[in-house]
């Protein structure tokens, strides 16, 4: 039997993540793969050598066992070490990272596949702030109002906002208080309604549409709802092209519609939750999940019987 490692956040445990874990582990045990689950907690990088340390012996007998670790975390620090170290991360830490930067996403996908026209805001310091908005004066001018606002680390919408209007961009501003952001164009034409697609390996295993009639924001801990969705040839490429730019074994990627319904990249979650996704298809992504991994080849299935 291959064993793998799941290895998670120590510190996030929500109703609806632990749900995701168990859900992950009992996928791995359809598939006949035995699949441990541990924190990122457990595991130290000593900067003296760069070698992943581990806080107990069952831990590291976990960890020297695992022909494979779906890294479902976004500690990339500790992904890195774990790959220099020879392990096999799903997905790897450097796709995590793009992924978890909103500004990294779109430098990455650029040219690749249709964005929204996105500025990235210049930087400033949490512990300053922004002292002058003029700059704000060129993202209105060339994105026009509303335009959207995204803190580049964020995630179910919580950290996404619309500016109607200077004054309202000026207090977003304020109120996010020096993070990193980007600004880009508002797709009117998807207000409240986008795809989420999820993508394994070559192809997007289910995908739904999700829309809300109250927020700008489709995202279902929103408030929105959300209802099987038959991809199209266009919409599935931009997906799958995306996720293989970023280098990723699977994501879910979100799709607003643009003019005449042509897809336009909204971003890319590498760890994105899948219990909505399953209500509103049925299908369960982790049987597609572990059959790639399964049959990924750098797996060396003798190793680990």
């Amino acid at each position: 039997m291959i064993k793998g490692l799941l290895i998670v956040n120590a510190f996030l445990n929500t109703e609806a993540v632990t749900a995701t874990y168990d859900a992950l582990l009992l996928g791995a045990k359809r598939a006949g793969l035995e699949m441990n689950r541990s924190v990122n907690a457990d595991y130290f990088v000593d900067m003296a050598d760069g070698k992943v340390k581990c806080s107990s012996p069952k831990v590291s007998e976990q960890l020297s066992e695992a022909g494979f670790i779906l890294f479902w975390n976004k500690d990339v620090f500790l992904g890195r070490a774990l790959e220099r170290e020879g392990h096999r991360l799903f997905n790897s830490a450097a796709s995590i990272e793009y992924c978890d930067n909103k500004a990294l996403t779109f430098e990455k996908l650029e040219g690749v596949v249709r964005t929204p026209k996105t500025f990235k805001i210049p930087m400033t310091f949490e512990t300053v702030g922004y002292t002058s908005f003029e700059f704000e004066t060129f993202l209105g001018d060339n994105l026009g109002y509303p335009y959207v606002i995204k803190e580049c680390y964020g995630s179910y919408g919580g950290q996404v906002y619309l500016a109607g209007s200077r004054t309202q961009a000026h207090d977003i501003l304020k109120h996010i208080e020096g993070k990193e952001c980007i600004a880009q164009e508002f797709i009117d034409t998807s207000r409240g309604r986008d795809i989420r697609a999820y993508v394994v390996g070559d192809r997007v295993v289910a995908s739904m549409v999700r829309s809300n009639a109250n927020d700008f924001r489709s995202n279902i801990a929103n408030g929105g709802s959300a209802g099987r969705h038959e991809i199209t040839k266009e919409q599935e490429k931009m997906a799958v092209t995306a996720v293989h730019k970023l280098g990723l074994d699977f994501a879910g990627v979100d799709i607003l519609f643009g003019a005449d319904d042509e897809p336009v990249l909204c971003e890319v979650n590498s760890n994105a939750q899948f219990r909505g996704l399953k209500e509103a298809t049925g299908t369960d992504i982790t049987d597609a999940l572990f059959d790639y991994i399964k049959n990924t080849s750098c797996i060396n299935i003798s190793d680990t019987l």
